[in-house]
């Protein structure tokens, strides 16, 4: 008899989506954890509370499986009890349970989509803000080396050029230039002997 076994792949094709789906939906987890995993830790990081989501797919999936179930059981039921049903009342029923099954099944593909997407703008946020953390630093110590480079420069201010041209040749430095090229020449002195 044909009509168990046109039932029996019935089930199995939604086992199939039902796979099929739980592999796209942790292949896009495994992603956007790997996307995360790459940004250096960051002081702030964007708060992304993926519970509900799961939760919601979890239960879209239980729906599908609870739904293969009772179509599975309606199938055999049909097989055993109804002996005088047409081919074609038979094929009602099952198009009717697919359709639900198929239904289903996109629901869960979308909750996957709409949970990668989420996952994926999140990150996009955890990178937008690294950059932003990363440029507001190198502003600061670009200002820092400024104010350190005019203070070195007031200890020179109130010098004549002969006394700088003297504190140069002491250091080894050429003591020829203008007053500014002598300031300049010495408080690159001071900040590379600071620095060793």
């Amino acid at each position: 008899m044909t009509v168990p076994t046109d039932y029996a792949d019935t089930p199995r094709r939604a086992e199939n989506l039902l796979t099929s789906t739980l592999e796209s939906w942790k292949s896009g987890v495994r992603t956007v954890t790997d996307q995360v995993r790459a940004f250096p830790t960051l002081n702030v990081l964007p708060q992304f509370d993926a519970t509900a989501a799961v939760e919601q797919q979890f239960a879209v999936l239980k729906r599908v499986v609870d739904l293969n179930h009772e179509y599975a059981r309606s199938l055999a039921e049909v097989a055993n009890t109804l002996t005088g049903v047409t081919r074609q009342q038979i094929d009602s029923v099952s198009s009717a349970v697919r359709e639900q099954v198929q239904g289903v099944s996109d629901a869960a593909r979308s909750g996957v989509d709409t949970l990668e997407r989420t996952a994926r703008d999140q990150a996009a946020q955890a990178e937008r803000a690294e950059a932003e953390a990363r440029e507001a630093a190198e502003e600061a110590q670009r200002q820092q080396a400024k104010q350190a480079h005019d203070q070195a420069r007031e200890r020179y201010a109130g010098l004549t050029k002969n006394e700088l041209s003297d504190e140069a040749g002491k250091r080894g430095l050429p003591k020829t230039g203008t007053v500014d090229e002598l300031i300049e020449r010495l408080v690159e002195n001071d900040t590379t002997d600071d620095s060793k």
